[in-house]
């Protein structure tokens, strides 16, 4: 087994067993950039070069595309990590909260998107709100979609959730049912709890519509809900020692109703806990008290 780092969500992440990729991407950059080539020519005929390898990691891969760079080539070895990214950019194309789409190739497994350079600083309190704010933004997309969007996602309504057996990885079923109880009477039936996402303060930039961005969404699931994101943003203020956790969920709170949701704090609290204890979470890093 491959052991995952320790993290914001120790405790409650899973690990893959070693070998779970068929046909893993080479982690040599040279090597991947000259496959990025191949690539554009043969599905992104057009694009801008030259080609510069960002990241060359056997899930995935990341390319700038021109000088000064105006795309990123994004590359996946995985047919479901590749689809749930697309899926991520199409249920949130309206909350610009991602760089813009350009084109997605379903052949290659390549996403085409804008290249985002201008990253934010999270040392104030103002640009961690606004991170907060982005984060609330996502988790409430779903009151926002279209009609089709809505009807297409049903499956994922946290009603539906709590009719189904819990998920495999879940250790404390009781747990988690009162988690999606929580979530579904503070967000309604119709809900799809859009959450997971990889909140890294070096994936935070700006979108030439000012809009803060989220240059990452190839982890953001629809059956997770967003409180591990919760944590995860309480996590990154206890590591660079501000704002409080506190303060984190009080201004998460106020986005959330900003939104729409119908969160109070006690609730929230006892959905942050059976979080915890349904998975496994090894701390809450303060976003409790």
């Amino acid at each position: 087994m491959t052991t995952a780092p320790a993290g914001p969500l120790d405790g409650a992440a899973h690990t893959r067993p070693d070998g779970w990729l068929a046909d893993p991407l080479t982690t040599d950059p040279a090597t991947a950039e000259l496959q990025a080539y191949v690539i554009l020519s043969r599905h992104h005929a057009g694009e801008p070069g030259p080609v510069r390898c960002l990241t060359a990691r056997y899930r995935t891969a990341v390319f700038a595309l021109g000088v000064p760079p105006r795309l990123v080539l994004k590359r996946h070895a995985d047919e479901a990590g590749y689809l749930g990214e697309v899926l991520a950019y199409e249920l949130l194309a309206d909350e610009h909260v991602l760089p813009d789409l350009h084109r997605a190739c379903d052949t290659s497994r390549t996403l085409l998107v804008d290249h985002l350079d201008e990253e934010i600083t999270l040392a104030g309190t103002d640009a961690f709100d606004e991170l907060v704010r982005s984060v609330a933004r996502i988790h409430t997309a779903s009151a926002r979609w279209q009609p089709e969007v809505a009807e297409a996602m049903s499956l994922w309504h946290t009603r539906a959730a709590l009719d189904s057996p819990s998920p495999d990885w879940i250790t404390r079923p009781d747990d988690w049912r009162r988690l999606l109880q929580l979530v579904t009477d503070a967000h309604g039936p119709g809900h799809v709890p859009l959450g997971h996402l990889d909140l890294k303060p070096e994936h935070v930039r700006r979108r030439a519509d000012g809009h803060l961005a989220l240059i990452d969404a190839e982890t953001l699931r629809p059956d997770i809900t967003g409180l591990p994101d919760l944590i995860t943003l309480a996590h990154m203020a206890d590591q660079q020692g501000h704002p409080s956790p506190r303060w984190v969920r009080h201004a998460y709170l106020h986005h959330v109703r900003e939104f729409g949701a119908q969160w109070n704090d006690a609730d929230l609290i006892r959905a942050l806990t059976a979080f915890a204890a349904a998975t496994g979470l090894h701390s809450l890093y303060g976003a409790h008290e």
